[in-house]
């Protein structure tokens, strides 16, 4: 472009029209589209300005791929006219990326093979398929009829027709998604039952929750949509036929079994993660995957002191290979266990080969046992507990005191090994506290209370991560001798399940130490260590009181607890609680 300065004015020129051929090309195209009321018409509109405005020239439809409204079939499609104005042998080759002649030599060689369809059938084809793309067909009629403005409209309806062409593709669901377990369960069903091939809703979801990794009865975190909702689209697509007689069933057309068939043969050399875990010879639970199992020291871990005259200490003695590891998980995880398709029951479901059962247990929500394999009356504690928390209800707990008190009785359970678990509820913004907030109460509870805390995404996840814990666990304690009683574990014990479950109720008699320290948790600002602290100088609140009594004056009984040392790390309690308490329990 030259460029010139006359009478300190700056002139420049620039062509009127840089680009005519395709310029003429897109408004024969964009009038028919007019014309014919198509759904191209937005597109070829935004692809004619943008040309319009951009001021240098180009040699070629693959060029105009830079400029808005273009998308790769519209240039291929100037392309083919470019070729056909210029006597398709004799155009003029223009400096193509090789991405873009790679895409235009795939798309001239599948133009061939294009058959043309009227405008009705093109525009049904352009609603089941998203986005206003454009495909390239037979070239020569169409493609002359849109470069020759001496063709007629007829051909030029048809040029607009043929770019709105598109392949339609068998719908095909994602391996364990809702769609893939409803197609599978069915052909299941059909294969096994030749007979009754339709199913009702429940009896659909029973067979279909194994295969999914998604619930079909809970819907996921912020949102109202679950398995089920891809029945919808399943029925659309032609693969499920729903018939209405007494009740509503659900049968595969010759389609969905197609469908259902070549899903089954695909999965088939996919092992699932109960083969992974369970039957691979190669798969070892890593420390990284599952938790570390070092042994604590014995003083942090010691459990509280209870009442056991009424319990037998008989020893039990177990060899290695004579007992199972069997995973409990508390009754209250779940909706209850008669309860039609929980899924929390639905997600252990899955793993068949790992042993577990459900139970009442009096802390935390999981743990392991050995038990003999002769009598099954004997079962061992192993050191390994599980408490599992949803985001959602830690923040809930942290505000209502029960994050410190259930944190207190798994401390005091006597089992070493706590590990903290916690699920994550969608994107978390629903927890009623600040994410910060969460994630720093779980830094303490890793840092000042001694537990592992373990992240997981959902409560597949979870599962999986128990699964893996469990194999670990069998592995760990394969060649070991087992003994227990009775009694509170050691070193070189366990504990049976019942002393575990009686020792960690609720509901059982406190001594006065402990039901001082259950008191003192209920001021603020004062936490276990410091409670812990506090008693082990005061056995009870008598003793206490007694001591603020011979202070000598107000001064002294606000600083008599302040240097009294707590936790590991042996700090002061400090004036401000020390104050607290004087006022609490002093009768000046």
């Amino acid at each position: 472009m030259d460029n010139c300065i006359e009478n300190n004015k700056r002139i420049c020129w620039k062509r009127k029209r840089p680009n005519p051929f395709f310029q003429e090309s897109l408004e024969r195209l964009y009038e028919d589209a007019k014309n014919t009321k198509s759904r191209l018409e937005p597109m070829l509109k935004e692809a004619l300005d943008s040309l319009s405005k951009y001021p240098l020239p180009l040699k070629s439809g693959a060029e105009c791929f830079i400029l808005k409204g273009f998308n790769k079939k519209l240039c291929v499609f100037l392309d083919k006219c470019l070729e056909h104005q210029n006597g398709n042998n004799n155009m003029e080759q223009a400096p193509i990326s090789e991405s873009y002649a790679t895409e235009l030599s795939g798309a001239q060689t599948s133009s061939n093979e294009n058959t043309h369809t009227d405008l009705k059938s093109s525009s049904s084809a352009k609603d089941r398929n998203s986005g206003n793309s454009i495909d390239q067909t037979d070239g020569s009629k169409n493609v002359h009829s849109v470069c020759s403005p001496s063709k007629s409209n007829t051909n030029s309806q048809q040029s607009v027709t043929s770019l709105k062409q598109t392949k339609s593709k068998t719908y095909k669901p994602a391996h364990r998604s809702g769609g893939y377990a409803i197609l599978v369960a069915l052909l299941e069903n059909m294969q096994e039952n030749p007979c009754k091939v339709a199913l009702s809703k429940d009896e659909l979801i029973k067979k279909a929750q194994k295969h999914c990794e998604e619930s079909f009865i809970r819907p996921k975190p912020e949102s109202f949509y679950t398995a089920w909702s891809n029945m919808s689209r399943l029925i659309t697509k032609g693969l499920v036929i729903k018939s209405k007689k007494k009740k509503t069933e659900y049968a595969l057309t010759e389609l969905g079994v197609s469908i259902a068939t070549k899903l089954l043969q695909e999965s088939a050399n996919i092992p699932t993660m109960n083969e992974i875990i369970f039957h691979s010879d190669s798969f070892t639970p890593s420390l990284s995957n599952t938790t570390e199992l070092d042994k604590q020291s014995s003083g942090s871990q010691t459990s509280g002191t209870f009442s056991n005259s009424d319990i037998p200490t008989a020893v039990i003695q177990m060899p290695a290979g004579s007992f199972d590891i069997v995973l409990l998980i508390d009754k209250n995880e779940t909706s209850g266990t008669s309860k039609k398709n929980d899924p929390t029951v639905a997600q252990f479901n899955k793993y068949p080969d790992m042993a577990h059962e459900y139970r009442s247990l009096k802390v935390g929500d999981f743990t392991w046992i050995a038990r003999h394999k002769v009598n099954k009356e004997q079962e061992l504690v192993l050191p390994f507990i599980v408490e599992r928390k949803r985001m959602d209800d830690l923040g809930h707990s942290i505000k209502d005191g029960r994050f410190h008190e259930q944190k207190f009785r798994l401390r005091k359970c006597g089992l070493k090994n706590v590990i903290y678990m916690v699920e994550n509820y969608g994107s978390n913004s629903h927890c009623g506290l600040p994410i910060q907030s969460l994630m720093q109460s779980l830094a303490n509870t890793r840092i000042q209370d001694g537990f592992k805390v373990h992240m997981t995404d959902n409560l597949s996840h979870s599962a999986r991560f128990l699964a893996m814990m469990t194999k670990r666990l069998i592995l760990e304690y394969k060649n070991q001798d087992l003994r227990g009683c009775n009694s509170e574990p050691t070193d070189e014990q366990l504990m049976t399940f019942d002393y575990f479950n009686k020792t960690s109720s609720k509901s059982k008699p406190l001594s006065v130490s402990e039901t001082f320290i259950k008191m003192l948790l209920q001021i603020k600002g004062v936490s276990v260590e410091k409670a812990l602290a506090v008693t082990n100088v005061y056995k009870t609140p008598v003793a206490l009181l007694k001591a603020f009594e011979d202070c000598t004056d107000k001064k002294n009984g606000e600083m008599l607890l302040a240097n009294i040392k707590y936790g590991s790390t042996k700090r002061n309690i400090g004036p401000c609680i020390s104050k607290t308490l004087y006022h609490l329990f002093s009768i000046q």
